[in-house]
């Protein structure tokens, strides 16, 4: 039954339209089918590491990741939801595939083959355009791959914005202080246009230089209906977060599910833009109490969090997940000093007297840095858990790590080491049977 299955959301920055829309279809589509939700959202990779470790503690039954853009930061985790059968499904994204259940996105590539349609009918199949990509985002290359059809447009400049209005003003402006001739801007999202076309008002050429983006958020669609934007692609956020819970929901199910899934993007000129508007002023009511519902959630658990801090960082940093009855797992990340090495080591220990633990596979895939320190702390945790009736084995062992050790002269004694989690875990296993 759907009514006891619960869903962890981690999507990007909610101060983008875009991330707000597509949190309100997760949670509408969620709450269609009596499933309970606990969304976050992440400025960070590092955040959303740490929110995908702590969901995971919480043992949901699936995750929804917004794009992740370092994959090595993520892999441990969702390896640890691949063995504890947690469907992954990321959406807008692409950049997790072969760590996740299902993507589900827009066809991005159609939406920019329509827009290079565009811009020839409207301009005719001479003309100067600048591109302005985003981090991580192929869209751009797309779009100058697909004008490679019109031999005589050409591509003046392609640079890379931080996907706010800010940076695709800035980047507009210093074209305009180059001079150099342009007749078209594309911009990787709404967001960047709409900086391009504040810095054409500024220069008193709105209208004059054309300007596309991609998103069809609410602020695009006015740009479009005044004139001061030619198109953007409507990538549906709200129905790609609806179809990632049903995915999701399949997925837990036992159904098979498509590795890609593309939702059809519209694209939006002056000819449609009453009707986009119209869809987009629908959903309005809906985001706020979201938005409401949401800050009043986050309210509860800041004051939860405050009320016990110490011990919530502590937690955090050693997140110990227990795999089964017998096996504990502690993936660790980032940069580990003496003082969070001893935590680590009171923490394993209580956990492994807690939950009468046999194994303990201490996950080092995302550390890249061992000192002499560290590496004791490690040997003495494998001691210690040994007198308590647990093995201790070290996960993710890269060839710098291991070369350090050597060189710093550690004797790793009791402490079993592998390259990788999966090995780790055949391992122990083996000690069960």
């Amino acid at each position: 039954m759907t009514s006891a299955i619960t869903l962890g959301c981690v999507l990007n920055d909610a101060r983008f339209t875009f991330w707000s829309i597509l949190r309100h279809g997760v949670r509408a589509r969620a709450a269609d089918h009596g499933v309970t939700v606990i969304d976050q959202d992440a400025r960070t990779v590092e955040a959303q590491v740490e929110m995908v470790a702590d969901l995971l503690r919480r043992r949901v039954h699936a995750l929804i990741l917004g794009p992740a853009h370092e994959t090595r930061a993520f892999a441990q985790h969702l390896e640890l939801a691949r063995l504890a059968r947690v469907p992954v499904i990321e959406v807008d994204g692409g950049i997790l595939e072969g760590y996740v259940s299902a993507t589900v996105r827009s066809d991005e590539r159609q939406g920019l083959m329509r827009i290079a349609e565009l811009l020839t009918a409207h301009l005719g199949e001479q003309l100067c355009i600048a591109l302005i990509a985003g981090p991580h985002n192929h869209r751009a290359d797309i779009l100058a791959d697909a004008l490679r059809q019109w031999p005589r447009i050409r591509i003046i400049a392609q640079v890379v914005g931080d996907w706010t209005r800010e940076s695709g003003r800035n980047r507009t402006e210093e074209w305009l202080r180059a001079g150099q001739p342009i007749d078209a801007i594309f911009a990787a999202n709404d967001p960047m246009a709409l900086g391009a076309v504040d810095a054409l008002k500024a220069q008193n050429l709105a209208g004059k230089v054309v300007v596309v983006g991609f998103d069809g958020l609410p602020e695009a669609l006015r740009a479009i209906h005044s004139g001061h934007m030619l198109a953007t692609v409507n990538q549906e956020p709200l129905r790609i977060g609806r179809q990632a819970v049903d995915v999701a929901l399949q997925a837990l199910r036992g159904v098979p599910v498509e590795r890609q899934i593309f939702t059809p993007g519209e694209l939006i000129t002056c000819d449609n833009v009453t009707e986009s508007a119209l869809s987009a002023l629908d959903l309005l009511p809906g985001i706020m109490h979201d938005l409401i519902e949401s800050n009043a959630e986050r309210q509860k658990l800041q004051d939860e969090i405050i009320a016990a801090q110490r011990s919530t960082i502590r937690e955090l940093s050693t997140p110990i997940i227990p795999l089964d009855a017998r096996t504990l797992i502690v993936p660790l990340i980032g940069a580990i000093d003496s003082t969070r090495a001893a935590q680590m080591t009171h923490a394993i220990l209580e956990a492994i007297e807690e939950r009468r633990a046999d194994d303990v596979i201490i996950d080092i895939t995302g550390i890249a840095v061992i000192d002499t320190g560290v590496a004791n702390h490690l040997v003495q945790t494998a001691q210690a858990a040994a007198l308590l009736g647990a093995h201790v084995t070290l996960a993710g062992m890269s060839p710098e790590v291991a070369q350090t050790i050597v060189q710093l002269g550690v004797k790793l004694g009791q402490l079993t080491t592998c390259s990788n989690l999966q090995t780790a875990l055949e391992l122990a296993r083996r000690r069960h049977r």
